[in-house]
């Protein structure tokens, strides 16, 4: 039986994943999807351990989510992702996450191959034949995203990077920009609202034991500009829009 080019992965909404609204966290959503794409690469040959044999790793560089709607705490959902055609330094992967057949979740994003000196190789590095799948979760070219306006930005104290921010790469996972981001709007914001779309640039790795401010600028009404930077020679790490909706 010929496999599907796409991964199909069920997972259950359980505490870890919930927040206080007894809903998953969007942050726990990244989780998911993170982790469906490292299942669906490690079973076409494509995977971290296969990586290393190229002294290789895969480092998202831009993802943008939309989320239709938030599965509750013990939801159980489903995610697909596939992979599409690659460019000459970057391999896109999408993803859809449905709850009881219904899609509730589409994302795209792309991903950098870099050696292990970090520095981003062809993908024709990889002599072996990508799964790909022609289809779209939705039309989206990223982009750079735009420069705070310094009059209308917010500037979080300094931060140390935790042991508990490290991934497998040895570097800062993903998701913790978008928790850091998160943690720095206001509460009561936050608890009355949920992010329907989030653009995130990955732009600078980060380690253990640097330090780090957010940024925040309310570009229009609920809808936020945010950055982390590296302090005290202020390199951005990574750049993101959130767009939010009101309850």
């Amino acid at each position: 039986m010929t496999q599907p080019l796409y991964g199909k992965y069920d997972y259950c909404i359980n505490s870890w994943l919930s927040d206080c609204k007894r809903q998953a966290s969007l942050p726990a959503l990244f989780f998911l999807l993170q982790e469906s794409g490292l299942q669906h690469a490690d079973n076409y040959g494509f995977g971290w351990i296969d990586m290393q044999k190229y002294n290789c790793f895969w480092a998202l560089y831009r993802i943008n989510v939309r989320v239709e709607e938030y599965p509750k705490w013990q939801d159980a959902v489903t995610i697909e992702t596939w992979s599409k055609k690659p460019d000459t330094l970057l391999a896109h992967r999408d993803f859809e996450m449905f709850r009881q057949g219904k899609k509730i979740l589409s994302a795209t994003s792309d991903w950098l191959l870099l050696n292990g000196e970090r520095k981003p190789q062809k993908i024709a590095t990889i002599d072996k034949q990508f799964p790909i799948l022609d289809r779209k979760a939705f039309d989206k070219v990223m982009a750079k995203l735009p420069a705070h306006n310094p009059d209308k930005t917010s500037v979080s104290a300094v931060k140390t990077i935790p042991y508990s921010a490290m991934d497998i790469n040895e570097h800062v996972n993903n998701t913790c920009y978008l928790q850091w981001v998160i943690d720095e709007l206001p509460a009561n914001y936050v608890l009355n609202s949920e992010i329907g779309e989030a653009e995130i640039n990955y732009l600078q790795e980060s380690l253990m034991g640097q330090q780090f401010r957010v940024f925040i600028e309310e570009r229009l009404p609920d809808e936020y500009l945010c950055s982390i930077t590296r302090y005290p020679d202020n390199r951005d790490l990574a750049k993101m829009i959130l767009k939010f909706n009101r309850k």
